[in-house]
């Protein structure tokens, strides 16, 4: 019998990266092993900080490696980062309980951000050759996942009020010339807590999910 059972965290207080990488870790770690058969969400905020995906290049960071926190991790993808004002969600799933193929899941989390910034009447979409969701020529959301026995791990995160600026100390994705989006620039007075309740209720019913708390 197929298991869509997941436990759900949503702190309110700002999480340091690495904490919740550790957690990450922890859940993937316990559903290849078999120690466990319930996937786990996470859905909150990052103090400022950078990560780097595999094989990512190096020169894609535009200041000094001891300026600021700076990840080297397990996921596909380049440079990116983490602030507050971004809503950040990890999914750590079993893709033998949905579908064995990566591809097909990047195109749900991104059909997945496409509806909930529908949600707040922000026309958005795909861009051929890249991953992740454009309002035109801007980025608003970042997809990077990393995948284990298809166990996926990482996620997304979607530019709700940060500070855009910190995005110019680096190459966005390695993509030359790519300017980020905050959803506060087509939507006014919002309020990352109601965001971060409809990227919830989209991700239940994707994938199908009962919510439980740990």
């Amino acid at each position: 019998m197929i298991n869509r059972t997941s436990i759900i965290k949503q702190p309110d207080k700002i999480s340091f990266f690495n904490d919740v990488y550790k957690l990450q870790k922890r859940y993937q770690d316990a559903l290849i092993s078999g120690k466990s058969n319930t996937s786990f969400i996470w859905l909150g905020e990052h103090q400022l900080c950078y990560t780097f995906g595999r094989g990512s290049n190096m020169s894609n960071l535009l200041f000094s490696l001891d300026e600021q926190d700076i990840f080297k991790i397990d996921r596909g993808g380049e440079v990116t980062c983490h602030m507050p004002g971004q809503l950040v969600t990890y999914l750590i799933l079993d893709l033998n309980n949905f579908n064995k193929d990566l591809n097909w899941y990047l195109r749900k989390i991104e059909k997945i951000i496409i509806k909930v910034l529908g949600s707040f009447n922000i026309n958005c979409s795909t861009k051929k050759g890249f991953t992740g969701v454009w309002i035109g020529e801007r980025k608003i959301a970042s997809i990077g996942i990393g995948c284990k026995r298809w166990v996926t791990i990482h996620g997304f995160s979607i530019n709700v009020d940060c500070k855009l600026e910190n995005f110019d100390r680096i190459v966005p994705c390695g993509i030359e010339g790519c300017k980020m989006a905050n959803m506060s620039d087509y939507a006014k007075n919002l309020d990352i807590k109601e965001v971060k309740k409809i990227v919830k209720k989209f991700i239940q019913e994707d994938f199908n999910f009962n919510y439980v708390s740990e």
